[in-house]
């Protein structure tokens, strides 16, 4: 050891970065500026060898390719490092590693960049030339949507590549890089475990590519539907005014405009239906709408920590980004599970950060919300109705057992996700310790690491072998858009779902789903586009088959206030921030417009149909919220939609359509307009008599409801 030291002090005395302080093996990071990625992180393939012979190094030790009396040593190999940077801009990359006589002379590096990429060789023989462990390899310029990717090979290295960590710093923060000290710790002491915590990142997202699954055309699913549904007399196709109104308000979760309203009618093209479905899953409002959806299917189930408020702008921004890319739900989802760092720099955290790391909490929603298994019946005792037996629960829990959450007060976008270094689940009673184990799979070993943990489980549940996977999600998206999933409730598909419904075509869509690389627009675009999700409401009281007909579902509260925006320019005036107060130190945070729709019309879309009433509060709001009311007034001075309609059209009737249009997305009826006709000759003042039209149509049912 006397010698190691000695070594590598001489190695290290040439260099013009501060000297390291040698007390232990590894060195602290805690205070190293950029993004660093551990070799623990890095997509490995072919054999490299773990090590820790020559000290210091970053976490528990490095990699290396093999010695020469090792038979993989010439095998073909790479290592792979990959991250996305917070910000956008110029980087410079360093490799951490040691140096030594065996050393490869020429490692080949390769580095994916904004501009192309780029090819380099280093010398590792006389060791990295500074700060510390860590030797430049260039400055690159990164975008902040895509992997920024550093890949080592052995190809021709001519000699032993090593491999310890890689650190990419922002050029604006390379003066902090030139002061840091570079010191070693105790591998037990807090800096030590501060570093472990730090490092403790997942490796990128690598999809398993399946073969053979079969795709779906929607005529092919309607076949199906028909064959195993027996749809014997199913309504006809609604018309292009109402298809125009449930699709927009499917996919982008709103009203069409009146300009939108008269572009699609004047369309006189036979396959104009696709084509409106194609440019609503092209627009941004896209995936805003569908963020705003799984933000929804998170937050019903998340408590509120004490001392802070969660917000989850920055989640449904990153989820909205996400969709709109067509990046797949399986890649999300795993990122999801595995987040780590601060919210604010990595919103992938929010997930296990504003559960706060609760192990039972977790457990049980990341099955519920990614398998549609719910197992939280089994936390305190077997199952009483199906076979989960409690150690099924626990060894779920396992997973999370080494994750930790810092939340600060009042500001959730600070929560900071990391890893501890020990620590294993015990059952509640016996304190029998608990491994990690997915259902009836073989558990982890004692002291496996956290990111390991939580890694082996995103795995193994967005896996194409794991059907739980795509059926929970395609059976949420069935129920938004058919509003009746395949199994009742919507996060249960298991045996606990009782009797699914046409399971033959549940089963179908969620292979088209995972041939389609989990990509939510495929799945969408296969459904909106079939006769079946076209039908007709039935008229009366008729008893429809299954999928004979069409269901009115009632809107979220993100989408009526979408469609108030269109319909009358609804603002969304935010609120002023109260003060601390000897009674209230920490008052929660001030309420837009947006937010007293939610808090009126908002509900778990977990939840059935029976669980979203109509409710006084919602009348309450629609009659009296003032910058509703503001909006429906007509004089001049208002410059309100309704005002500017009326400047617009002398005439009743049409001043009647284009209302009907912007409200309701779709031309009076006859009926509509006699109705309509006779209250305006019963009022003197025209105004006043189109505020209380504008108003009755806001007030409708028809208006919140997507039919």
């Amino acid at each position: 050891m006397a010698l190691r030291l000695l070594t590598l002090a001489l190695l290290l005395a040439g260099l013009t970065a501060p000297q390291l302080a040698i007390a232990a093996d590894v060195l602290d990071v805690s205070k190293l500026p950029g993004i660093l990625l551990d070799d623990a992180v890095a997509v490995k393939k072919g054999v490299w060898h773990d090590s820790r012979h020559t000290s210091p190094y970053v976490g528990e030790g490095y990699v290396h390719s093999g010695t020469s009396a090792m038979a993989d040593s010439k095998d073909p190999k790479s290592l792979t490092f990959a991250t996305v940077v917070p910000e956008a801009g110029e980087y410079e990359v360093f490799l951490a590693f040691n140096g030594g006589s065996n050393r490869a002379q020429q490692a080949p590096i390769i580095i994916q960049h904004q501009n192309g990429e780029s090819r380099q060789r280093i010398n590792q023989r006389p060791g990295p030339k500074g700060p510390a462990s860590f030797q430049s390899i260039g400055k690159y310029h990164f975008p902040s949507d895509e992997k920024a990717i550093v890949q080592i090979t052995n190809e021709d290295a001519g000699g032993i590549i090593i491999a310890d960590a890689v650190l990419l710093v922002a050029v604006k923060d390379l003066p902090k890089l030139e002061k840091f000290v570079a010191k070693t710790v105790a591998p037990g002491d807090k800096k030590a475990k501060q570093a472990a915590e730090k490092l403790a990142t997942a490796p990128p997202f690598q999809r398993i590519e399946s073969s053979g699954l079969a795709t779906l055309t929607p005529r092919e699913l309607d076949e199906l539907i028909e064959t195993v549904a027996g749809v014997d007399n199913p309504t006809p196709p609604v018309d292009d005014e109402t298809f125009l109104r449930r699709a927009t308000i499917d996919v982008i979760g709103r009203v069409p405009t009146e300009a939108e309203w008269q572009t699609f009618l004047a369309d006189g093209s036979p396959d104009k239906r696709a084509k409106l479905i194609d440019r609503l899953l092209a627009s941004e409002e896209f995936g805003a709408n569908w963020a705003n959806y799984w933000s929804d299917v998170f937050s019903y189930r998340t408590p509120q920590p004490e001392l802070t408020f969660l917000s989850y702008d920055v989640p449904k921004q990153w989820i909205a980004r996400q969709l709109n890319d067509g990046v797949g739900w399986d890649e999300v989802s795993y990122n999801i599970l595995t987040g780590v760092g601060k919210v604010a720099d990595n919103p992938a955290a929010f997930y296990v950060g504003y559960h706060q790391a609760d192990i039972s909490r977790l457990a049980g929603e990341s099955t519920r919300i990614f398998l549609g298994a719910q197992i939280q019946c089994a936390e305190c005792h077997d199952h009483p109705f199906v076979n989960m037996p409690q150690e099924r629960f626990h060894q779920m829990a396992a997973f999370f057992v080494r994750t930790k959450a810092n939340v600060p007060w009042n500001d959730s976008t600070q929560i900071v996700v990391k890893s501890k270094p020990s620590g294993e689940h015990k059952m509640p009673e016996s304190k029998r310790i608990m491994l990690p184990a997915v259902f009836d799979g073989e558990p982890l070993a004692k002291n496996t690491p956290d990111i390991d943990r939580r890694v082996e489980l995103a795995r193994w549940v967005v896996s194409p072998e794991n059907s739980l996977f795509a059926k929970a999600y395609v059976n949420r998206i069935w129920d938004r858009l058919m509003d009746r999933p395949f199994c009742e409730p919507v996060d249960e598909i298991t045996d606990l779902a009782g009797f699914p419904t046409l399971p033959e075509v549940h089963n179908a869509v969620a292979e088209h789903f995972v041939a389609n690389q989990y990509d939510a627009k495929s799945l969408l675009r296969l459904i909106l586009n079939s006769q079946a999700y076209q039908r007709q409401l039935p008229h009366g009281d008729e008893n429809r088959g299954i999928l004979e007909a069409s269901a009115p579902e009632k809107m979220r509260s993100d989408e009526i206030f979408a469609s108030l925006a269109v319909a009358i320019d609804l603002p969304n005036v935010k609120g002023e921030a109260r003060k601390p107060t000897g009674a209230e130190r920490f008052p929660p945070p001030p309420k837009s417009t947006q937010d007293l729709v939610r808090d009126a019309f908002g509900y778990d879309p977990s939840l059935g149909d029976q669980f979203r009433p109509q409710t006084m509060q919602q009348a309450m709001f629609m009659m009296n919220n003032r910058q509703l009311q503001q909006q429906i007034a007509a004089d001049a001075e208002a410059r309100t939609k309704l005002a500017q309609i009326l400047a617009e059209n002398d005439d009743d009737n049409q001043a009647i359509e284009r209302l009907f249009v912007n409200v309701l997305g779709r031309r009076p009826t006859e009926k509509d307009l006699q109705i309509s006709r006779d209250y305006l000759k019963q009022v003197d003042d025209r105004a006043a008599a189109f505020e209380d039209l504008l108003w009755s149509l806001i007030n409708s049912a028809e208006f919140t409801t997507r039919r």
